[in-house]
């Protein structure tokens, strides 16, 4: 996504010797503006008007002439000072500290100080209104400067003003605001959290027009979360508004992150056709900033259609206007892409001068996804240089940069994970609720015939009186009779209406449970999709490559592993016990203790991964122990460790093969008959097999899922040699040809039956 400067109007001007040394400091179209500035600072008849004139005047140097705007502020400063002019005071100071913000990046206590200054005066006179105002515009200054941190800081605080004060507009601008600074940090749930709450106050007020940013920012959230169907519903709903509203900066905007949805999903055509539309709104617009987004883009597309030197030229000049406005951010991710184009070209010096670039900065701003990248790219350039200490050095700093960002996300994602352990109870909950409902519902309606029928009793009961009995008694005895039914109606309407009440308010509780339900189901699967390898990893390491995942239930307890150590790479597949919310659970631990054995403990050998597993998750799960209440869970698991250099395998299986194709036929290396886990055996002994592969030989791994699957005419298993043939029949194919002969066949044998297991196959092209 890109970002926004705000606008600033221009309310009053300088005067005198002073803005006549400005007058030089600026040419062109500036001198008219200049000229009518000076003339409306010289009508100012006291030095409060003064302070003022050169706060307003500071808007209109703050980008293009920092030390000029600092200086226009500091006049302010000494101007009010001498007036006792407390209100100029605070601005002055408020425009020091964002000066703070834009232009030295690493001096906080600056800004803290100027800001802290400017929030005491207005404390002083108890003016939350411009506490919060000065907490605001610090906040926006230090995101334009992607300080993410201290934007976040200063924006909740305001934030919390403006919510005490009882602004919903001015809330609703802040909460926009740390909705992009939680997006930028990678924080999806505070950003969607910040950003529906903002969409709701905004259509509270009927307010639609700053409602496409938003929408864009919820687009990029669903992106980062790869549930791209939902993203692109966002993004084509801010475009309709960007049009309604002639928003071209929110449409530029939209188009970006259309276009990045579609290249993850590589429809690279489709998605420089929307990099282009951005590109043409933003020259029409003048807006460079928005030029070099799309310029990026474009040459980042560039580079994985393997046009190098295409790529180039765009994304050099994405970095000469990132570097004109001063964004780090994108100037960090131009870099990094610049120094992988030259590193396909084999210009090494070129590839390493721009990939230390892109490491300075990316320590600058803490972006710790792209300083992971930038040394497993330095580590790459050093080994092809022979240089391998410097190699083995970036790519431990690789290591743990990863590490660092698996240990954040771990505890977040078990945590949220476990949600789903209630969804059972939640469903029980909500069956209970329907049979109360439908009870209730069948007591109604018998309470009112017993009440008609009873009405209509009483009715002849009356009748027959008046012909039994004498007028005068019969009127009497009527009146009374009538009376009492009155008052049994009268009860009998409280009670109806007091369950009636409780009706409705379960079948509320009944929406909002089942509402939840669906949320943290849903969660829980991205939750579990972001412990898979990134899919550009797996591309990366293997260009010819396909994955075919299915889970039976929404989460899934099959999954698999990947690692890279030099010219080698470390493939596990991993079929937990189970299916849905128990195997799920399954997979968080074993993709925990892989990461331990392997990036932490730097076991590299499958058999040796195979057994300790087994030990760990025995330990985890109380196995070892021999107790009673001992499960039997565990996982079935293929390893294998692939030497691209010499293209040898070394493989080693607990109940589950690999298969492997030579000379056009498919072949399949026999598992250990163990499983991982369980308390049946205490002894288990897990063998290697190696095997030399030529190039463009295919390795398939796969879980018993397919193979497992019920359908055809006969309503049976699909079985292996049936999964073997298919697979030597479509070896020689393209793997994007593959997955979808994969897919036919798994869709047509399935039928109309349900899909018995969780089904994961992976194809690897040497």
């Amino acid at each position: 996504m890109k970002s926004s400067r705000p606008y600033r109007e221009i309310l009053s001007v300088r005067k005198g010797g002073f803005f006549f040394l400005l007058f030089f400091m600026l040419t062109g179209q500036l001198h008219a503006q200049l000229d009518s500035l000076n003339r409306v600072y010289e009508q100012a008849n006291s030095l409060e008007e003064q302070a003022d004139a050169l706060n307003n005047i500071f808007y209109f140097f703050e980008y293009t002439q920092p030390d000029t705007a600092k200086y226009l502020a500091q006049q302010a400063l000494s101007l009010a000072q001498k007036a006792q002019y407390q209100k100029g005071i605070a601005n002055a100071y408020l425009h020091l500290a964002e000066y703070y913000c834009h232009n030295n990046y690493y001096v906080f206590d600056s800004v803290d100080f100027y800001l802290n200054k400017s929030v005491a005066i207005y404390r002083t006179h108890q003016d939350s209104v411009g506490m919060a105002n000065a907490y605001y515009s610090v906040g926006n200054s230090c995101y334009q400067n992607d300080n993410f941190i201290l934007a976040m800081e200063y924006c909740q605080t305001s934030a919390d003003l403006y919510e005490a004060i009882g602004d919903k507009l001015k809330l609703a601008h802040v909460l926009s605001l740390l909705c992009d600074i939680h997006n930028y940090m990678g924080e999806n749930e505070l950003a969607t959290q910040k950003c529906v709450r903002s969409l709701t106050i905004y259509d509270e007020l009927g307010i639609e027009e700053h409602k496409p940013a938003l929408l864009n920012t919820m687009g990029s959230i669903n992106y980062d979360l790869r549930a791209f169907e939902r993203a692109r519903e966002y993004l084509l709903l801010s475009m309709e508004l960007s049009r309604k509203y002639n928003k071209d900066y929110e449409l530029s905007s939209a188009y970006i992150s259309m276009g990045e949805v579609l290249r993850e999903t590589e429809d690279y055509e489709g998605a420089l056709d929307f990099f282009r539309k951005a590109l043409a709104l933003d020259r029409s617009n003048e807006d460079d900033r928005g030029m070099s987004y799309a310029y990026y883009n474009i040459g980042r597309t560039r580079i994985l259609q393997q046009e190098n030197e295409r790529a180039i030229s765009l994304l050099e000049g994405a970095l000469d206007l990132a570097e004109d406005f001063d964004d780090l951010m994108l100037q960090t991710k131009a870099t990094l892409e610049l120094g992988r184009a030259y590193m396909s070209l084999n210009q090494l010096d070129k590839a390493f001068e721009y990939l230390n670039r892109s490491l300075g900065h990316a320590k600058k701003i803490g972006a710790s996804p792209i300083l992971k990248d930038c040394y497993l790219n330095i580590a790459n350039y050093y080994s092809r240089v022979g240089n391998l200490e410097q190699a083995m050095v970036n790519f431990k700093f690789y290591d743990l940069e990863q590490q660092r960002l698996y240990e954040y996300e771990s505890a977040k994602r078990i945590a949220e994970i476990e949600t789903v352990y209630e969804t059972d109870k939640k469903t029980a909950q909500i069956e209970q609720y329907q049979k109360e409902k439908e009870i209730q519902e069948l007591q109604a309606n018998e309470r009112k015939m017993v009440n008609y029928g009873l009405i209509i009793g009483i009715i002849l009961f009356g009748v027959m009186g008046m012909v039994l009995y004498s007028k005068y008694n019969l009127k009497n005895k009527a009146n009374l009779e009538l009376e009492r039914q009155k008052e049994a109606i009268n009860v009998q309407k409280v009670k109806i209406e007091k369950q009636r009440d409780e009706i409705v308010n379960k079948s509320k509780l009944l929406e909002e449970s089942k509402q939840d339900i669906t949320d943290s189901i849903m969660y829980a699967k991205r939750i579990q999709l972001s412990l898979l390898p990134e899919k550009n990893q797996l591309k990366h390491l293997f260009p010819d490559s396909m994955v075919f995942f299915r889970p039976k239930d929404i989460v899934s307890g099959d999954f698999y592993w990947i690692h890279e150590i030099g010219d080698k790479v470390i493939v596990a597949v991993l079929d937990c016990t189970g299916h849905g919310v128990p195997g799920a659970f399954m997979t968080v631990l074993s993709n925990s203790i892989l990461n331990e054995l392997i990036l932490e403990n730097c076991v590299n050998s499958p058999n040796v991964i195979l057994s300790v597993m087994d030990t760990k998750i025995r330990e985890a799960l109380h196995q070892h122990q021999g107790h009673e209440e001992a499960t039997s869970d565990g996982l079935d698991m293929s390893v294998c460790i692939i030497d691209r250099k010499t293209l040898e395998i070394s493989y080693s299986g607990a109940q589950m093969p690999i298969y492997v194709t030579q000379q056009g036929k498919l072949i399949q290396l026999d598992p250990n008959r163990y499983s991982l886990g369980g308390s049946f055996y205490s002894d288990k002994n897990f063998s290697n097999q190696c095997i030399k592969l030529n190039r463009n030989d295919m390795i398939y791994m796969a879980t018993d899922g397919f193979q497992d699957q019920f359908g055809g005419p006969k309503d049976k298993k699909f079985m292996r040699r049936n999964f073997m043939a298919l697979l030597e029949n479509i070896q020689e194919e393209p793997v994007t040809s593959q997955i979808a002969l994969i897919t036919e066949a798994f869709e047509v044998w399935k039928g109309d039956q349900v899909q018995t297991d969780d089904v994961l196959v992976i194809g690897l092209r040497i």
